[in-house]
């Protein structure tokens, strides 16, 4: 097998094995497990606040330009989720620079609503382009799961918009928080209202894509003569 061979069963096969041992992660049916690399967009954003926690701020600025770099080299085959990771250190970077120069803390904090607002202009270009952003996203984290549905399939530009929806609104809601409310009540409440409002959105839009995605499955399988006399009713009663 040749090495490009390799990385697409490596991309678009089970996983690669070194997370397989998670108790959550093992457990998920095949179909629900994840590109491993998605957890190394992570990285830029953990190991920033990690730093931050440790040295000055500088430094974790340094440490989180140095994870974007590593990632940029390691993700070349999901270019999306590259694009996404940068995407998310350059803004929170922004915002602790922002933070610095101003000495202003909350400036540091928007890098939340920052993030979600600056995102919207993506999500319409890419739908307006014909590639809803959710459905490259889908694609490339779990390719076992959508990977045989087109990047333009009808239900992804339905969630497109619901998620383009979901983070105006997660802006708007966090920008007044942390206009009205201290720093520690923003901590708490910001989470709060994010974290279970965006996992539950996770759920939900991907148990509409996964039916999706079998449904469309099922009929790829189906013989076609079966698939013409089940299209034409007319066909199927004589």
């Amino acid at each position: 097998m040749t090495a490009p061979g390799a990385r697409v069963l490596a991309t678009e096969g089970g996983p690669s094995g070194w997370y397989s041992g998670i108790p959550l992660l093992g457990r998920l049916p095949v179909e629900w497990q994840p590109n491993p690399r998605v957890f190394l967009t992570m990285l830029p954003v953990l190991l920033f606040y990690g730093l931050t926690k440790v040295a000055p701020a500088e430094i974790a600025i340094a440490g989180g330009f140095a994870a974007v770099t590593v990632v940029f080299f390691l993700t070349r085959e999901t270019p999306v989720l590259r694009l996404i990771a940068i995407f998310g250190y350059v803004v929170t970077a922004a915002s602790a620079l922002t933070g610095i120069l101003l000495t202003n803390e909350k400036a540091y904090l928007a890098a939340g609503p920052v993030g979600d607002a600056l995102i919207l202009p993506i999500y319409a270009w890419t739908l307006w382009r014909g590639w809803p952003l959710i459905g490259a996203i889908g694609r490339e984290i779990s390719p076992r799961m959508v990977g045989n549905l087109p990047v333009n399939a009808p239900i992804f530009v339905k969630v497109t918009v619901v998620w383009a929806a979901y983070e105006a609104t997660k802006a708007l809601v966090l920008t007044w928080m942390l206009l009205n409310l201290s720093i520690g009540e923003y901590l708490v409440y910001g989470r709060l209202f994010g974290w279970p409002t965006t996992a539950a959105l996770v759920f939900i839009c991907g148990t509409f894509v996964l039916r999706e995605a079998r449904r469309h499955r099922t009929e790829q399988e189906q013989p076609p003569d079966y698939a013409s006399a089940s299209s034409s009713p007319a066909a199927a009663a004589s």
